[in-house]
């Protein structure tokens, strides 16, 4: 089961690699950002799997993107370790050809 919070994100694709904050919205929204792109999009579960589509725009120049374009459209799916832990692949429409590999983990609040 997937638990709505705040994740930090690892993601990588043959182009490069990057990190970021995640927020996954009880009501099956999500949204984050890192140090030059801004995210947002819906998810959905069934059990511990789970399906997210999101856009990703740049908002400051910076380095090029995992991707190398300053907007996407990211499909990805995956599943949940039960402990915090989300692992999922996917790919960007705009290059579908490059495999997107994503690790989320929860951040707990204090």
């Amino acid at each position: 089961m997937i638990t709505p919070g705040r994740y930090s994100s690892w993601f990588k694709t043959p182009v490069g690699e990057g990190s970021g904050i995640v927020e996954v919205g009880a009501d099956g929204k999500l949204g984050g950002g890192d140090d030059t792109f801004a995210y947002g999009g819906h998810w959905s579960q069934d059990g511990d799997r789970f399906r997210a589509t999101l856009s990703a725009k740049r908002v400051v120049p910076g380095p090029p993107g995992v991707f190398g374009a300053d907007e996407v459209d990211i499909v990805v799916s995956g599943q949940s370790d039960g402990a915090g832990t989300l692992t999922c692949t996917g790919f960007a429409k705009q290059a579908p050809g490059l495999k997107l590999e994503v690790v989320l983990v929860r951040v707990e609040r204090a």
